[in-house]
């Protein structure tokens, strides 16, 4: 439930770079499990980021903090009966830590208000993350700001599951102020992209037939937030100052 030493790069490639990703990959992954049955190996995911007032926690990003998080709950389809999950994603540097907690989605209101500090059945990490989402949330007054929205095509490497490929498309947005998360819903907004998001992942040391795949294409690694991206998608844009 937490990565240590996880390190995630992260392109923004031309749709053709990403499949000769994948192609140059294929002997080394498998399709994710969620993903297996699906076609093109794709799934939906739809998270809402919790942020403050003056959108505190966006602008740690934009400013490019070494030591930075985000707080988001996280949807992969609209089943009344199937949990939302909980995630803090810290940074600190290039080291990336996770801690997630499934949370049954009939108390996603009482959630962000606070009101929810434990739950029967779960394991000793998503109980600490459970509590510690809750702290910081309270801690910085942290609200739902922004559902993003995207469908994943996902791989995991064979024999190695904390390796993982992955490549997100169709960029979109809502600006959600409430205590709603839906995959479905006709107020999202596509957010443009110059190509898509490809993410190589794995933990502590990066595997040699990874690392030859981005010598060998010349992927050069670049920030990218997709949670800072759909806030100025979504922002009204400014008027041009008087000449």
């Amino acid at each position: 439930m937490t990565y240590h030493n996880r390190h995630e790069c992260k392109f923004v490639v031309p749709e053709a770079v990403a499949g000769a990703v994948l192609a140059r990959a294929a002997a080394f992954v498998e399709p994710d499990p969620n993903a297996r049955q699906r076609p093109g190996h794709c799934y939906p995911i739809a998270s809402l980021y919790l942020d403050t007032v003056g959108r505190g926690l966006q602008q740690e990003t934009l400013d490019g903090r070494s030591e930075r998080y985000k707080l988001r709950i996280r949807s992969y389809d609209d089943k009344p009966e199937r949990p939302v999950f909980l995630e803090i994603k810290s940074r600190t540097d290039r080291i990336v830590h996770k801690q997630r907690c499934p949370l049954p989605r009939a108390l996603l209101v009482p959630l962000l208000r606070g009101q929810v500090h434990d739950l029967p059945g779960l394991r000793p990490a998503e109980l600490t993350a459970l509590h510690e989402f809750v702290r910081r949330m309270t801690l910085r007054r942290a609200t739902p700001a922004c559902t993003v929205r995207y469908e994943r095509q996902a791989y995991m490497g064979r024999g190695d599951t904390e390796v993982r490929v992955t490549v997100d498309r169709q960029l979109a947005a809502i600006a959600e102020h409430g205590p709603v998360l839906q995959i479905d819903d006709p107020r999202y907004r596509p957010v443009p992209m110059q190509g898509v998001i490809l993410e190589l992942k794995f933990t502590d040391r990066c595997p040699s037939w990874l690392g030859d795949i981005i010598r060998s294409l010349d992927l050069r690694r670049r920030s990218f937030s997709k949670y800072s991206t759909c806030m100025a998608a979504l922002s009204p844009t400014p008027r041009a100052a008087p000449s």
